[in-house]
């Protein structure tokens, strides 16, 4: 099957997008992140959109070029920072050479471009993580007010897996990941309703005892309250 039509090519490309750098990626599709299969696809694909557009305006096809680049003038893509967080916990990753880790890197980031330079930020970013520990998160970061932009749990047979993103009032996103995860807790209390904001952090507290640490918040919104409760083995974030 040859696809040759833009709104066509289109619509793939961006179904790719939400696949690959999904913050909260469904369990049956994790691999697709670091699939050479679908990164070439990827690639494939946007370069046809960028044959077509050319083909229809001159110059446009470098335009499209300009916009694959991983990093503008505001910095780095939302998908850069999904794509050096799953770099970080992937064991294949952390154990491999230079080499492959540079293979690697342009997958993940595919169909986005960057330089070698900028390859060599996503290494050292992967390899470096976030901060470690829920005490020194709290101690170093003002979550209060912080609102719940989603959050997981995968339960897999080496323990579970919890991902947890809010929204910073001072802007930017915290993405904390929870690793053997003994006790995952969501409860909502209220009246439920259509609120027209995300629900925002009341009250939280943190803490850790014999090797188990624990993060429990409150979120309300729309006369909902949404009670939080994580523990688990250990806790990474990233701001």
């Amino acid at each position: 099957m040859k696809i040759d039509d833009f709104n066509e090519l289109s619509a793939l490309h961006k179904a790719i997008l939400a696949a690959k750098f999904a913050t909260f990626p469904d369990p049956a599709c994790a691999d697709m992140t670091s699939s050479p299969v679908l990164a070439g696809v990827s690639n494939d694909i946007y370069d046809e959109m960028c044959r077509l557009q050319e083909k229809k305006v001159k110059g446009a096809g470098e335009e499209w070029q300009k916009w694959r680049r991983v990093k503008d003038s505001r910095g780095f893509r939302r998908q850069w920072r999904i794509a050096v967080m799953f770099a970080h916990r992937d064991s294949f990753f952390s154990s491999s050479d230079h080499d492959t880790k540079i293979s690697m890197a342009k997958t993940l980031l595919s169909p986005f471009t960057c330089t070698g330079a900028e390859l060599d930020e996503f290494l050292a970013q992967a390899e470096n993580g976030g901060g470690s520990g829920l005490e020194k998160l709290v101690k170093e970061h003002d979550l209060t007010g912080s609102t719940l932009c989603g959050c997981s749990y995968q339960d897999w047979t080496e323990g579970g897996n919890a991902h947890l993103v809010l929204g910073l009032k001072k802007g930017g996103n915290c993405d904390i990941f929870f690793g053997g995860v003994r006790r995952y807790s969501v409860n909502m209390e209220g009246q439920s309703s259509i609120a027209d904001s995300l629900p925002a952090m009341k009250k939280h507290t943190v803490s850790s005892l014999t090797g188990i640490q624990k993060f429990e918040a409150d979120f309300v919104t729309g006369g909902s309250t949404r009670h939080i409760i994580i523990e688990s083995e250990t806790a990474e974030y990233w701001i």
